[in-house]
């Protein structure tokens, strides 16, 4: 998951290959992130986080998953969606 976030994020905007795995090394980009945008998908149990990188939204958006349990309710995921 971290990988897609850099990948949308910084990497899009680089003009330039970094070297191999730099965004693991050097974590300081993750302060550029914020989440916006909250939604319920259709069916109810889907919610969608919106993603932006210095202000700007990025196509990476994360899923959760809204479960029932016999405690009450259970968020999982994320998942990555392009």
């Amino acid at each position: 998951m971290l990988k897609s976030l850099w990948s949308g994020s910084v990497g899009a905007s680089l003009d330039t290959e970094p070297a191999a795995d730099e965004w693991k090394r050097d974590l300081s980009w993750l302060r550029g992130l914020a989440l916006r945008n909250f939604a319920w998908g259709d069916s109810g149990s889907n919610l969608y986080v919106e993603i932006t990188f210095r202000e700007q939204t990025i196509d990476v958006a994360l899923g959760f998953w809204v479960k029932p349990v016999d405690d009450g309710w259970v968020v999982s995921g994320p998942s990555t969606l392009w």
